[in-house]
């Protein structure tokens, strides 16, 4: 499969502490978060093949982008400030995601990535909520992109010809 047929994937952070010692950059997956995406990881490798991750600087990205690099057998995961929680995060993840293109994961926080991906959709926000350990993944459409599917752990897939149930994509992290 070439890295134009496959997606560009917004990947929200696992389940993760609510609080640390050492302040919010420093919270880790919970031990059951990091069970729940290792599982959901397996899952999106059968779906496709990735080339790179690159992820927030953020402990808790960090490790959520680990466990993708496991399931993908992929050697390297790219750390980038672009993707920390920052109030201009939407902007520059869409600049990353037209640079980097198909075949990348871009790992971070809401509500940063579900802004992002209704911008690249061209909507007001999201088919279906970006729950903590959800994927959107992307097909590039000339400067905008188009929904090829939303995958959150314990769900359905969620494909664009599926009616949606009225889900937002608000939540934080």
């Amino acid at each position: 499969m070439s890295s134009h047929q496959m997606p560009l994937m917004f990947v929200r952070h696992a389940e993760a502490e609510g609080d640390h010692r050492l302040g919010d950059e420093s919270r880790p997956l919970t031990l059951e978060g990091r069970a729940t995406f290792r599982a959901h990881a397996r899952k999106l490798a059968r779906l496709t093949p990735m080339v790179g991750i690159a992820t927030s600087p953020l402990v808790r990205a960090i490790q959520t982008a680990e466990i993708l690099a496991e399931a993908f057998g992929l050697a390297h995961v790219e750390v980038l400030p672009e993707l920390r929680p920052r109030p201009q995060a939407p902007k520059r993840i869409l600049h990353m995601a037209r640079e980097l293109g198909p075949g990348w994961m871009l790992v971070g926080h809401n509500p940063s990535l579900a802004v992002a991906g209704a911008r690249a959709l061209e909507q007001e926000e999201l088919p279906g909520k970006l729950r903590k350990g959800a994927v959107l993944a992307l097909h590039p459409q000339g400067k905008h992109f188009s929904l090829a599917w939303m995958a959150t752990p314990g769900r359905s897939l969620f494909k664009p010809d599926a009616p949606s149930r009225g889900r937002t994509s608000e939540g934080h992290d």
